[in-house]
């Protein structure tokens, strides 16, 4: 055990590039995530503007309206038996469209 110094500088060096190359194809990986979790949040707050808005409509005839949660606007309009909401996504502007079941 008397020639043994520790780690060598080769065997440090190695250490770190396994862990640069595991981070770095993680965050990639991360981001898309949130990405796709941000907008599947921003669907279900979309869904939830339709149900108050068809509510809406019923007690007051409103046909159209907006609400804001958070920092998004999302914007109502009966169409036709159904009623569409439009909101600003991190991918853009998206409309979902919800019709009554028959």
């Amino acid at each position: 055990m008397s020639g043994e110094r520790g780690f060598s500088f080769p065997e440090s060096l190695l250490s770190l590039l396994i862990v640069y190359v595991i981070f770095t194809s993680l965050l990639p990986l991360m981001d898309r995530m949130a990405m796709n979790l941000e907008e599947e949040k921003l669907a279900a707050q979309a869904a939830s503007v339709a149900s108050d808005a068809v509510d809406g409509h019923y007690l007051t005839g409103a046909i159209e309206g907006s609400r804001l949660i958070g920092n998004v606007m999302f914007d109502w309009r009966m169409q036709g038996g159904g009623i569409c909401v439009s909101y600003k996504a991190i991918s853009g502007w998206q409309s979902r469209c919800y019709e009554p079941d028959r």
